[in-house]
C-alpha cells in the first residue's frame, strides 16, 4: 500500500461524507510500502491525513479487520465507530518479526514479541479497539458461511451507528482513540 492507495481511500471518505453514507473500511495488509518511492511520495503524510480524516469523519463508520493488519497502512484505515475483527485476525504497528529483529537482532523471538505487543484479537477486544469478533471456524473450508457471518456482523454494526447523530459519533470516536493511546 503506497501513498496513492491512501489518497484513493481518503477520496472515498470524503465521498461518504458528501453523500451522507456510512463508510466501511476493510483492513488486510502486511503494511504500507517500505520504499524510497513511497516515502518521497508522501506516505507518512498520507497516513497522518487518513487518521485525521477518519477520526473526524462526519459519517457513520465501521472497520473490518481480516487476518493481518500491520504498519501505518493498517492503522491509517482503522479509526471507526465500530470495529469488527475475524477471530484469528491481528493488528500491530510493527510485525512481531520486525519487532524481534529490532530488539533481539533475530526474528526468533517473534512469538514473545507478539505476546508483549498484544497481537491477537482477544487483546484488541479487551482494550476496546475491537467491538465485535466474527467466528472463523475454518474459513478456508467454509468460505460462504464465513462471509455470511461477516456480512451479518457488518449489517448489525452499521445499523447500530446509523441512527446516532453525527456529532455524537465524532465525539465518541475521538474519545475511543485518545483513551487507547493509539493515536
Amino acid at each position: 500500500m503506497g501513498p496513492g492507495s491512501l489518497r484513493e481511500a481518503r477520496r472515498g471518505m470524503k465521498l461518504a461524507e458528501e453523500l451522507r453514507l456510512p463508510l466501511l473500511t476493510v483492513i488486510h495488509t502486511a503494511g504500507a510500502a517500505l520504499s524510497q518511492e513511497a516515502e518521497e511520495g508522501g506516505l507518512a503524510g498520507e497516513i497522518a491525513r487518513s487518521l485525521y480524516d477518519l477520526i473526524g469523519l462526519e459519517s457513520p463508520s465501521v472497520s473490518v479487520l481480516l487476518r493481518q493488519g500491520t504498519g501505518g497502512g493498517a492503522l491509517a484505515l482503522l479509526p471507526a465507530d465500530r470495529t469488527i475483527a475475524a477471530q484469528h485476525s491481528w493488528l500491530s504497528p510493527l510485525p512481531p518479526e520486525g519487532a524481534s529483529a529490532i530488539v533481539h537482532r533475530t526474528t526468533a523471538f517473534a512469538p514473545d514479541m507478539a505476546e508483549v505487543q498484544g497481537v491477537n484479537v482477544a487483546s484488541l477486544y479487551a482494550s476496546g479497539l475491537v467491538d465485535h469478533i466474527v467466528d472463523e471456524r475454518d474459513a478456508a473450508l467454509e468460505p460462504r458461511e464465513f462471509c455470511t457471518r461477516m456480512a451479518h456482523a457488518i449489517e448489525y454494526e452499521l445499523a447500530s451507528v446509523a441512527g446516532v447523530p453525527i456529532s455524537k459519533l465524532v465525539a465518541a470516536r475521538g474519545r475511543k482513540y485518545s483513551n487507547l493511546g493509539v493515536f
